[in-house]
């Protein structure tokens, strides 16, 4: 004989497993739709000025071209 107590006790019992299993879900398809915008912004990003070594002088754009 099954007590209402204990259909009670098993129902929440699914109810936590399917919400953990939910929140699972829902978390990896974050990571995924984040690391493939990081990628994008990434691939498709300006390109940046590079890093200017210590000690050493940036040259104009104009003083360059002469220089050649």
């Amino acid at each position: 004989m099954t007590w209402p107590w204990q259909w009670a006790a098993a129902s929440n019992e699914r109810a936590v497993e399917n919400a953990r299993q939910a929140s699972t879900a829902l978390s990896r398809g974050r990571v995924e739709r984040e690391e493939v915008e990081l990628f994008l912004r990434e691939r498709y990003a300006e390109p940046r000025p590079v890093a200017a070594v210590p000690g050493q002088v940036p040259l104009e754009p104009g003083v360059a071209r002469a220089a050649r």
